[in-house]
Parts: structure tokens; sequence; C-alpha cells
């Protein structure tokens, strides 16, 4: 299939067509597509020559051509040509200016206590199975995830936007024609992890047994605590691991699992080695690899998901896959298409301007699965990995670490905030499927009411069908609703005696009832309770996590939310103050409280600091009516109670 030509100028032999000369890009390599003037050949080859670098070879199909373009610090004059045309070369001016104010992504190798340092290859190549050819197809990989991250940004608008490596000044393999000449490269870490050869490549661990035991630890879990006990990731980081001691049986991939999320402040997303046998060296190796159909023996290497019968194949999904595990460590979820689903196995075409067995130009616009769908783009938007100079400065005073909340206005509507840093996505899911998403890129919106029958007309949703809602705040931290009809049926109720003339609406509940939630209790502070005059002062009962509340009225009665237990602080109010609102840390239970009132005041925090931060107030126009919480042998729910004033 030959794609038309008949945009095509003729007057320029070389036509780039995604970055203007003299454009400022933040990544080492740049991929760079195009087109060329037309030919009787159908098929030529590119050459890609700068003066601080070796000459590197890409293939050019019907005009179509695809290119990396290795860059170093600051002005970069690039040349492109046809290598049968030097008349047809053209300068290219690139600034590249890393930003090494952002968190960098790790490239780690995990090696087993016992490891034999070695991984599984075919007798083709026999030899090419040492840690250090690992590292350097390890350096390539991360380089072109790099490289199509900055080129989809870019594609969808957000300028030339992608995470750095941890880079260092080491002997680089980039280019095999370099010499290992000292560079500022990426470091790719060999930890060794404290779990033996047999326990890694145990087959109950084996994420594709359809008999492994989900009990055990899994590889992922393992991974994680070498991590987290090893003295180069004591502050928070995002880690892309290889599980390098991953061995095909003939039955089974052992070692390997395709995993990828947070522990505290530790991201990592995992894969395993039996595909790496396939992966690209160095540069010069990228179009060698990608165009390599030599079937793959399964006598001595795994056909992953029977998708990889050819070693092009194989390249496609270990280092698309990888991606996709590194996606998730970087707060991305699953999509209906893109790398974020299974279109790594397209993820060739992002590289190359033709694949097996040719006879076909692929161009930008028909790259298949490899991409990245627009929701993953709205959220890596907000990753600090991804922050550009000319974004809005991030201050502690603009994030104070706290989720959003959703909260009901009336029986129809929602209202959903982020106070501090503002909201960046809305997902809308249907049967847990995407179905569509709001996005605010530009500035983040910091609260927003929503009409529950428009969201379902927007998500498609009919029927019995389950709407299901996450909002993601500028700062990453995510709430979800996951069934917003039972969500508004459970959070509008009635209170007839204290409140006869209004629905009372109730706020989520902050902590996970983990400790059984066998104690429950409400207090309400309704508007008629005029015998017991007003708060003078809330006890509260904590130690290392929260035990309950004591409310003291004027008239020396109290009311008990939770739990007294542990020790106990005053916290009296003024005659003409009230408490509007709190800021409370929760996960399983609830760790922790602050108080704030309406003369502006805050509390001392009382308790412990764990579990996640959510700021619980009233939306404006409505007031604090009571609170409810549920307890075990300290307080592992709580919520409050509200009315529109």
């Amino acid at each position: 299939m030959r794609i038309p030509r008949e945009d095509l100028d003729n007057t320029m032999p070389i036509r780039v067509s995604n970055i203007e000369n003299g454009q400022t890009v933040h990544q080492r390599l740049l991929l760079v597509n195009g087109r060329t003037s037309k030919s009787n050949q159908f098929e030529r080859c590119m050459t890609v020559s700068s003066s601080d670098y070796p000459t590197t070879f890409w293939p050019c199909v019907d005009t179509h051509f695809k290119v990396l373009v290795h860059l170093v610090p600051g002005r970069n004059t690039v040349t492109l040509a046809l290598e049968d045309d030097p008349s047809s070369a053209t300068q290219l001016i690139v600034n590249y200016i890393p930003l090494l104010q952002n968190p960098p992504l790790h490239l780690c190798i995990f090696i087993a206590r016992d490891s034999p340092c070695k991984f599984d290859v075919p007798p083709e190549k026999r030899g090419q199975d040492t840690l250090d050819v690992a590292v350097e197809k390890m350096r390539v990989a991360g380089y072109m995830w790099q490289a199509f991250c900055a080129e989809q940004m870019q594609r969808n608008g957000l300028g030339w936007r992608t995470f750095r490596l941890d880079e260092a000044w080491l002997p680089d393999t980039l280019s095999f024609q370099d010499g290992k000449r000292q560079r500022h490269t990426a470091q790719v870490h060999i930890v060794r992890s404290k779990y033996s050869v047999a326990e890694i490549r145990d087959p109950r661990r084996a994420q594709q047994n359809p008999n492994r035991n989900d009990n055990v630890p899994s590889l992922h879990a393992m991974f994680m605590e070498d991590i987290q006990r090893h003295s180069l990731f004591k502050h928070p980081c995002i880690v892309a691991g290889l599980i390098l001691d991953t061995h095909w049986d003939g039955k089974l991939v052992l070692g390997h699992a395709a995993l990828g999320g947070g522990s505290g402040e530790h991201s990592l997303g995992i894969f395993g080695s039996h595909s790496l046998h396939s992966w690209p060296r160095n540069l010069e190796e990228i179009p060698l690899c990608m165009m390599d159909n030599t079937p793959t023996d399964t006598r001595y290497v795994a056909n992953d998901a029977n998708e990889s019968g050819e070693w092009w194949r194989a390249l496609n999904i270990g280092m698309g896959a990888m991606l996709h595990e590194a996606g998730h460590a970087l707060w991305l979820t699953h999509t209906p298409h893109g790398i974020m689903s299974r279109g790594y196995n397209n993820w060739n075409r992002t590289f190359m301007a033709k694949e097996p067995p040719g006879g076909f130009a692929i161009d930008p616009s028909n790259e298949g699965g490899s991409k990245w769908h627009r929701l993953d783009i709205a959220r890596l938007r907000y990753n600090p990995a991804f922050r550009l100079p000319s974004d809005r400065p991030q201050g502690p005073e603009s994030d104070d670490g706290s989720a959003p909340l959703i909260m009901p206005l009336n029986q129809h509507t929602l209202h959903v905030s982020a106070p501090k840093c503002g909201l960046a996505v809305i997902e809308l899911n249907v049967n847990d499927r995407y179905r569509t998403h709001l996005e605010f890129l530009d500035t983040p919106s910091c609260e927003l009411s929503l009409n529950v029958h428009h969201l379902k007309q927007q998500a498609g949703c009919s029927g019995n069908e389950r709407l299901t809602m996450q909002a993601v705040a500028a700062n990453l931290r995510s709430s979800d609703c996951i069934d917003i009809d039972q969500f508004m049926r459970e959070h509008v109720v009635h209170f007839p005696a204290e409140f006869p003339s209004v629905p009372v609406l109730k706020s989520d509940g902050y902590g996970h009832g983990g400790l059984g939630a066998s104690l429950k209790s409400s207090v309400l502070f309704p508007p008629h309770q005029r015998k017991r005059g007003r708060i003078t002062c809330i006890r509260v009962h904590h130690g290392s996590f929260l035990d309950g509340l004591v409310f003291r009225w004027d008239d020396g009665t109290e009311d008990v939310l939770g739990k007294r237990g542990g020790g106990s602080t005053d916290f009296p109010l003024y005659p003409d103050e009230m408490v509007v609102g709190f800021n409370i840390r929760s996960g399983a239970w609830v760790d922790g409280i602050q108080l704030l009132t309406s003369k502006g005041r805050t509390s001392p925090w009382f308790g412990g600091r764990g579990g996640s931060l959510y700021f619980v107030q009233p939306p404006v126009g409505y007031r604090l009516a009571g609170m409810y919480s549920t307890a075990g042998q300290w307080m592992d729910s709580i919520g409050i109670y509200y009315v529109h004033q």
C-alpha cells in the first residue's frame, strides 16, 4: 500500500514534519519524522550526523522517514541526508536543555543473591547473555522510552515533555562506533536481591502460570522490598526494573511478572528478561532488530503470550510492555487502546518507516497502538517528572498533598474539589471500562459541580449500567466514586427530628474500617438545639492514632464520637466560634485529625501523620451539620454531615 504523496513539496529534498528549526527539547534522543522529495526508488537510506556523534543510518520508505537524532546539551546542528544523494543534505538546529530539577526515572536490573548473571538467548546469540550486555540494552530502552514520551506529548500539543533518566559521567554504550567514550549517560543500577534464584523462579510466582499462588509474596513485592532497603533509593523515586533471572523452562516463563505501581514513596514497574535477546544494544542496532524476522525457537527462548513468534515481535512485546509497566509506576491506568492497553505490539512503528515483511510505508498516522491514549497525556501533564520550565510554580502553598473530595450537593449533583492544587482529570468509566474524561490541562479547576444526568450522557451510560468516576488532582492524588447512583442514594440521608425540612448530605467516610468498624457513632448539630447552647470545647482522644472526639456543650452535656482512649487534649472554642472543617489523615483507620474553625484558627495536629491527607469541609453555601464514625481498637473511619444554609 503506497501512501498518497500529493502534498509533497518537490522543492525541498528533505522536509522535517514534527519539529521546527531552533526549537528546544529536553531529551537526549529526538525522534524526527518527515518526507523526502519524490524518487523512483521505493526504499532509500537516510543518514543522521552531527559534529559530536557517529553517523547513524535509517530506512526511508516511499518518501517517509523516521530517525533518532542524538543530542548533546546546548545547541546542536544535525545533518539529515539521503545516502545516495549528498545534495539532499538538510541541516536541523535543535537546542537540548536537560531538566535536572525534575525527578528522574531510575533504570535497574534486579539479580538474585546467587544469580549467574546470565539471561536467556537463542544459539545464534550465545555469548551475548551477560550482565554487561543487559546493561547496554536497558540503556537503549530507557532512551527510546524517553524519546517516545517526548514526541507523543508534543504531538498532543503539550510541548516536548518527557521524563529525564538518572544519568552520570560514564563510559557510554549508546553507539558502538563511539568506543565507550565518557559521556553523561543513563545509569543502569544493579540491585542484588535478598532473594535467591530458586525463590525468584518459584512457579507459584510466575505470572503466566495458571496455577500460580497469589498468597505468596509477588515478584513486585519482593523487588519493591529490595528497592526500599537499597541505599540509592532512600528518597522518593520512580524505578523501571528488569528481572535478569527470568528463565523459559520450555513450558513456563519463570521469574517474570509484568507489574507496576507504587508503595509509599517508591514507584516500581518490573518486567522479565525473557525477550531481552531481541533488544538492540545501541542506536545502530535499532533498525536491524526492528526488522529481524528470525523465528522464535521455543526450545531456547519464550514466545511471550504467543505474540513473539519472530524476534522483532519479541522486541515489541518486551520493550513496549515494560514501558506499559513503567507507565503504571508513573501513575497511569489501563486505557482502551494505546501503550496502556496492548498497543505495545506496534512499538516498532514509532521508530521505523517499515516493518517486516515490508511493502508499505508507516507514517505517523499509521502507528497503530504505539501511542499514549489522550487520558495518559492528561495524567502525564501534571506528573512532576514531566514538568517544563514554563509551567506555573509548584510551591508547598499550592499542594498540601491532599486528595480530591467528591461530595453530593443534592440528589442530582456532585461537588468535586481540590482546593490547593486543583483538578487535572475527571475519568468516567461504565461497568469498569473507560468511556470518556474531562481534562483541565492549562489551568487546574479547584472545584466543579457535576450534574449526574449530564455525566451519564457524556459517558453513554444507560439503563442498569454502572457509572464510576475517578477525580485526579494536579498533585496526582485521586479519589474514586465507585458507583455514582449508589453513592447518591447512600449520601443523601434524612434526620426528620433534627432536620425536619431539609435532606442531610453525607461525605465519604475517611478510613477504611480496618479495625472491624464495630462501634458506630454520630453527633448532630441541629440548628434548633438551643437548650444545650453551643459547643464550648472539643476534647480529642489520641495517641499514635485518633481514638475519638468529645463535644462539650454549654449545659455541661457531652457527645462522644468514637472512643475515649489514649491521651486527650482540649481544644476550646470562643463564644462566637464553631468548627467548620477538618484535615484528616487516614488509610485502613484514622491516623490523625486537625480542626478548622470559623475564625480561621487551626488546631494542633492530633494523632499520627500516616495515611492519605483529606481536607474535609462542606462546600460553599453549606454548613456542618454533624459527624459520624466507626471504631475498633481506635477510630477506623470518620465523615461529616452537612446541609444547605
